[in-house]
């Protein structure tokens, strides 16, 4: 679950949950900015969505919610 405001709104207009990862290839770190994502992905995305990153550093822990196990830390 997350507070921040452009995720909210997006699952609010998608109508449920999204799910997704950091934008990065594997092994590499997480591109911060729509202009990295833009530079690390060219053509091969679609759409970036504008928005701030909500004030973290690196990205967001993900926990499997079954066992509670840190999946990313």
């Amino acid at each position: 679950m997350t507070d921040h405001p452009v995720m909210k709104a997006l699952c609010e207009a998608f109508g449920g949950p999204l799910v997704s990862t950091s934008a990065n290839r594997s092994g590499e770190p997480p591109a911060m900015s729509a202009a990295e994502i833009t530079e690390i992905f060219g053509d091969e995305v679609a759409r970036v969505v504008q928005g701030e990153l909500g004030g973290n550093a690196k990205p967001s822990t993900i926990r499997d919610l079954a066992t509670g196990k840190i999946m990313r830390p």
